[in-house]
């Protein structure tokens, strides 16, 4: 009898090791963690590029650069009567012609020029309740459309 137990024990506890290891949380919430604890709420675009430094990302064409923010992507939208400002904070070399992934890029969120947020976990939220495109939800929508009408991907 004890050695029943003993068996199903290390039966379980093994399932449950491999039950976890198998788990895939997605993509974790920030790239660049470490430099990111440091930006908060209330800073302004410039305060935050201090905390940031120097991004990886180049562009080809003059009219590039007014997309880049010191080597980072960003994008302006007006919003609810507000002017909403995206700083893709990345650490992957590339150039402004790259998709923004969750995997290579992390949304630092300002709106009337005050950080507001910043991670994807804020930024699926707060851009589904102001009305605010959002790349990585938008390319789920094209990806299904695509798909429900055949097209290759």
């Amino acid at each position: 009898m004890h050695t029943a137990f003993v068996r199903r024990s290390v039966l379980f506890a093994g399932s449950l090791v491999l039950l976890l290891a198998g788990c895939d949380s997605g993509p974790k919430d920030l790239v660049g963690e470490e430099k990111l604890g440091s930006v908060k709420e209330g800073m302004t675009a410039g305060e935050v590029t201090s905390v940031i430094g120097k991004g990886p990302l180049t562009s080809f064409q003059p009219g590039d650069t007014l997309r880049l923010l010191g080597g980072f992507r960003t994008q302006v939208f007006l919003a609810g009567g507000a002017r909403y400002r995206v700083i893709w904070y990345r650490e992957a070399e590339g150039t402004i012609e790259d998709a923004i992934t969750r995997k290579n890029e992390t949304p630092i969120l300002l709106k009337d020029d005050k950080v507001v947020g910043h991670g994807w976990t804020f930024f699926d939220k707060t851009a589904r309740e102001v009305g605010l495109p959002n790349p990585y939800v938008d390319e789920l929508k094209a990806d299904s459309v695509a798909k429900r009408q055949g097209v290759p991907g």
